[in-house]
C-alpha cells in the first residue's frame, strides 16, 4: 500500500482562515494510520505600524535543486498557510516546470480567490522572468539559492540514484559500480548520455539551469565566458536575494530582515535531507579529491561555479555590512538549537516558550508545528494544494450566492414595476 497524507480543513466561516481553523493531517501509511491537530498561529506582530516595517508577503523562491531548497520551501509555506496567502502550486506532484520554461494555466492550481497574482513560489521551475511575470507582481522579491557546486552534484548524484533512480544516469553506475562517487567526479561525462539534453540532467550545471541558462548550445557555452558573464549580469538583474547554502542560518537572518519578518518565521528544521543508506551502499565510499580533480570537475562544472562564486562573494560582502549582525545571528542559532531539542525528544511539555529579545517579540513553538515543520516535502504540498482548493471551491460558491442574490433582487424589481405599470 502506497504511503500519502491527506488533510481537511475546519473553518469556522469564510473570513479568517487560519484564525479560528485547524488543520487535521492523517498519515497513512502500510502499517498504522496516525492523526493530528495542527493550529498553526504567525508570531505576535510588531506594534510599530510604520510602513517600513510592514512585512513582505510576496516571494517568488526559486527552488534550486539539492542545495537546501526543501528547508526553505518549508518555511515559505508554513508562512503562506498562517497568513491564508495563495501559493503558485502544480495539479498534482510537487514539480511545476523542469524540462522547460513554460507554466501553461492548465498544469497549475487556479488562484483561491480567482485572482491573475499569486503570493507565494516555491516549487520546482526553470526560470523564466516572463513566465514567472504572468503570476507574479513585480514588485514581489525574486530569491534563490545557490550550493557549493561540487556538494550540490554530488547530492544530486545520490539522491538521482538512490531514492528517486534517473535512467540517464544508469551508464555512469554501470561503468563504476563498486565506487560512482570518485568515478563521477574524474569522469562525469560518463553519468550523461551522448547528446542529451541538458534539462534532462541534475548533475551538470543543474543550478544554472533552474536559474535559466540557454539550453541552446549549452556544452559549448561552458567555454564562452562572456556568455557566462551575460548570465551572471542578467542574475544580478532579475534577482533581489540569492542565499549560500553554506551559510544557511546567516541566510535566514539576511532574509528575515530584507522581508521583514519575525525570527518565528524563520526557524526550521532540517526538510529532505540526504537518505539513510545502508553501511554497504557504494555511494558511502568518500571523494577523494585531489588539485587535480577538483580542477578538472570545475571544468565540467563551470558556469555553476562562476555563478556560485559571484554571489558567494557578494553575499559574505553583505554580511559584513549589516548592523549588529553577530549578535542577532547568535540570538537566532540559541533559539534555533532549543526548537529543535524541543521538537527532538517526546517528552510531556507540549509548548516552549521563547522570551522577547532585542530580536524577537516573545513567542512558543508546539509540538504540533513541530510536526508540520518536519511534514515530507510532498506532503506539506499536497496539504497545502488541499487547502487551496478548499478556498477556491469557497469562493466559487460564494460567488454563485451572490450571482443568486442578485437575480432574485432583480427579477423582485421587475415584478415590482409591473405591479406599478398595471395599477
Amino acid at each position: 500500500m502506497r504511503e500519502y497524507f491527506s488533510a481537511r480543513l475546519v473553518l469556522m466561516g469564510l473570513g479568517g482562515l487560519f484564525a479560528g481553523g485547524l488543520i487535521l493531517l492523517e498519515y497513512v501509511g502500510p502499517d498504522k494510520v496516525m492523526s493530528s491537530q495542527i493550529v498553526l498561529a504567525p508570531a505576535k506582530e510588531n506594534n510599530n505600524n510604520n510602513n517600513n516595517n510592514k512585512e513582505i508577503q510576496q516571494v517568488v523562491f526559486v527552488k534550486v535543486h539539492k542545495a537546501a531548497s526543501s528547508t526553505v520551501q518549508n518555511i515559505l509555506l508554513r508562512y503562506a498557510m498562517t497568513r491564508e496567502l495563495s501559493v503558485l502550486l502544480p495539479k498534482s506532484g510537487g514539480v511545476i516546470s523542469e524540462g522547460g520554461y513554460s507554466i501553461p494555466p492548465s498544469t497549475v492550481l487556479p488562484h483561491p480567490e480567482g485572482k491573475e497574482r499569486f503570493d507565494i513560489l516555491c516549487n520546482h521551475i526553470v526560470y523564466n522572468e516572463k513566465e514567472i511575470s504572468k503570476y507574479f507582481s513585480d514588485n514581489a522579491p525574486r530569491v534563490a539559492i545557490l550550493r557549493e557546486p561540487m556538494a550540490q552534484a554530488l547530492s544530486a548524484l545520490v539522491y538521482y540514484s538512490t531514492v528517486y533512480p534517473k535512467t540517464e544516469l544508469l551508464k555512469g553506475r554501470r561503468k563504476f559500480p563498486s565506487d560512482p562517487i570518485n568515478g563521477f567526479l574524474r569522469h562525469p561525462q560518463e553519468f550523461q548520455p551522448p547528446n542529451s539534453k541538458p534539462l534532462s540532467s541534475y548533475i551538470n550545471n543543474r543550478m544554472s539551469l533552474d536559474l535559466g541558462f540557454e539550453t541552446y548550445k549549452f556544452y559549448d557555452s561552458k567555454n564562452n565566458e562572456s556568455k557566462i558573464e551575460q548570465f551572471i549580469k542578467q542574475l544580478e538583474e532579475q534577482f533581489d536575494f540569492v542565499l549560500i547554502c553554506e551559510y544557511f542560518d546567516e541566510s535566514m537572518v539576511l532574509l528575515r530582515r530584507y522581508l521583514r519578518w519575525s525570527i518565528k518565521d524563520i526557524i526550521y528544521l532540517r526538510v529532505n535531507a540526504a537518505p539513510s543508506l545502508p553501511s554497504s551502499s557504494p555511494f558511502l565510499r568518500k571523494p577523494n579529491i585531489t588539485p587535480e580533480v577538483k580542477e578538472s570537475f570545475k571544468q565540467w562544472d563551470r558556469i555553476d561555479y562562476d555563478v556560485y562564486e559571484y554571489f558567494l562573494t557578494k553575499f559574505l560582502n553583505k554580511l559584513k555590512s549589516e548592523p549588529h549582525f553577530t549578535e542577532e545571528l547568535g540570538t537566532f542559532k540559541v533559539i534555533e538549537s532549543e526548537v529543535e531539542n524541543f521538537c527532538s525528544k517526546d517528552n510531556r511539555n507540549k509548548i516552549v516558550e521563547i522570551p522577547a529579545s532585542n530580536w524577537t517579540n516573545e513567542f512558543t513553538v508546539t509540538k504540533q508545528e513541530c510536526k508540520v515543520m518536519m511534514t515530507p516535502e510532498l506532503s506539506l504540498v499536497d496539504t497545502v494544494r488541499r487547502m487551496q482548493l478548499r478556498r477556491y471551491n469557497n469562493h466559487r460558491r460564494l460567488l454563485a450566492s451572490l450571482r443568486d442574490s442578485s437575480n432574485k433582487s432583480s427579477s423582485r424589481n421587475v415584478s415590482i414595476s409591473s405591479k406599478q405599470l398595471k395599477n
